[in-house]
């Protein structure tokens, strides 16, 4: 008997039905859920390729995870430490004693000594924040971190009333060489964040040459997302991280 082609057979049997999903005998019934075949079961990758659409990821058990940043505490920048394969801040004030160690505290995310600071607000009550350290302050008054709204460099009117009385204090205190400092949120690129940091330290120091200030006596500098407040994911964290901070007598 003449052998059927195999057109002839399909026509005369019918195409055989995918089996169902996550079922599979090759990529092609997987196609509708955009993974591949693996071991007749469909999966989301079988190498990293499968992963480009998801940029930070690798094919880790057949599933795109995200690429570990670190395996270590060296890898990561100055400041911070690896946890569960990510960089996160060194410390935070809950955790300060076990993070750090008996006589440091925990200073915007880094383990510090005792009396480090970068703001007035960082040190106790009669002192101020000279060259980055805690000392007994000459004039009695603080110079107040500015906040701003989300992707924001313009100047609220809480703002404008923190650096009303800000200026007042550089005056109380002799005029003095001072930094204005801006920082973000993490969110957005590093790029992004400090050249949105520079603007809000510009706002506050264009504020203040209003107001009198000597303009040539102040430095703008910006850390972007690398110095957080509140190293916490949230909008409680974030609304603390998007400041402007004066340091007077010192350059960061």
């Amino acid at each position: 008997m003449r052998r059927l082609a195999p057109l002839a057979l399909a026509l005369l049997f019918g195409c055989p039905k995918p089996p169902a999903y996550p079922e599979c005998r090759n990529d092609d019934d997987c196609g509708g859920h955009a993974e591949v075949c693996i071991n007749g079961v469909c999966r989301e990758c079988r190498d990293d390729a499968q992963c480009a659409k998801k940029p930070g990821t690798a094919c880790v058990n057949n599933a795109c995870q995200p690429k570990a940043q670190c395996q270590r505490n060296q890898d990561c920048p100055q400041g911070q430490k690896c946890a569960q394969n990510k960089c996160v801040p060194e410390c935070t004030e809950a955790t300060a004693q076990q993070d750090c160690g008996a006589g440091k505290k925990c200073l915007s995310g880094r383990c510090a000594a005792p009396d480090a600071c970068n703001v007035d607000a960082d040190c106790g009550a009669g002192q101020a924040c000279v060259q980055n350290r805690c000392a007994a302050a000459q004039a009695s008054c603080r110079l107040d971190t500015v906040y701003f709204g989300f992707d924001d460099s313009s100047l609220t009117p809480e703002a404008r009333s923190t650096l009303d009385s800000d200026y007042q204090c550089l005056r109380q205190r002799g005029n003095p060489p001072s930094t204005i400092a801006g920082h973000t949120d993490e969110r957005g690129t590093t790029e992004y964040n400090l050249a949105l940091g520079q603007r809000r330290a510009e706002s506050v120091r264009k504020y203040l040459a209003g107001l009198g200030a000597d303009a040539s006596k102040m430095k703008v500098v910006s850390h972007g997302k690398e110095r957080p407040a509140d190293p916490g994911h949230d909008e409680t964290a974030w609304a603390k991280n998007r400041r402007a901070e004066i340091t007077a007598g010192a350059a960061q």
